[in-house]
């Protein structure tokens, strides 16, 4: 949804971001934005799909993070605690190429991360990743859900196909990625963070979750 934080810059190539920003300092994390444009992006998911995988066999977990943080004043009143949403597939055999995080109308910054939010391989850090949105507070919830490689690479394919997200289509782009795909056959779209949480809540599918660094650490060693 949207976002008021302290981070950085506002503007997302040229564009305002989904996500308002106070201005002032900010710590720069781990990973260094470079928007490759339409045209490099494009040519992203080639990495995830590529991948020799046994079909119908769960090779991988597909994590769905919710911000639900105070959104801050005076948009708390209309949106309420609906910072943001994102979602990473990990695979279970750690292989790092076939990785891929979906941060739509996002302002995570990575490398490698493409015009379409989206980032696949080796560049993939949940832990940074999470660490970026614990910044605006302590409510972020990761919940993991067994994903085999066809729904993995349906969700892939869908994200790739929405795109970006536009300006404040965080939830509504990653609610459209998963709805109805494998443990996700409940959720239905929605624009609201909270709303989206509540809904993977309610199907009892999810095999753990996390709510900081080291209980995501400990999340990702389980199998």
């Amino acid at each position: 949804m949207i976002r008021n934080t302290r981070r950085g810059r506002s503007t997302f190539r040229g564009r305002t971001d989904d996500d308002l920003y106070e201005t002032g300092a900010r710590s720069t994390t781990a990973l260094e934005l470079r928007d490759f444009g339409e045209e490099a992006n494009s040519r992203l998911p080639n990495r995830g799909v590529g991948h020799e995988r046994d079909k119908g066999v769960e090779v991988a977990a597909t994590y769905i993070m919710s911000n639900t943080n105070p959104t801050g004043w005076p948009i708390q009143a209309l949106l309420g605690n609906n910072m943001h949403s994102g979602l990473f597939i990990i695979p279970d055999n750690g292989d790092p190429e076939g990785r891929f995080l979906y941060d739509p109308s996002g302002s995570y910054m990575s490398r490698e991360i493409g015009s379409g939010r989206a980032l696949y391989g080796p560049e993939v850090s949940p832990e940074d990743y999470l660490q970026y949105q614990l910044r605006d507070g302590p409510n972020v919830t990761v919940r993991k859900f067994a994903t085999t490689p066809e729904e993995e690479a349906e969700i892939i394919r869908r994200a790739d196909e929405i795109g970006s997200g536009g300006w404040a289509g965080c939830t509504t782009s990653v609610s459209e990625a998963v709805s109805g795909v494998g443990p996700f056959l409940g959720v239905e779209k929605t624009d609201w963070p909270v709303v989206l949480d509540r809904q993977l809540r309610g199907l009892n599918r999810h095999m753990d979750e996390a709510a900081d660094l080291e209980s995501l650490r400990r999340v990702l060693r389980k199998p």
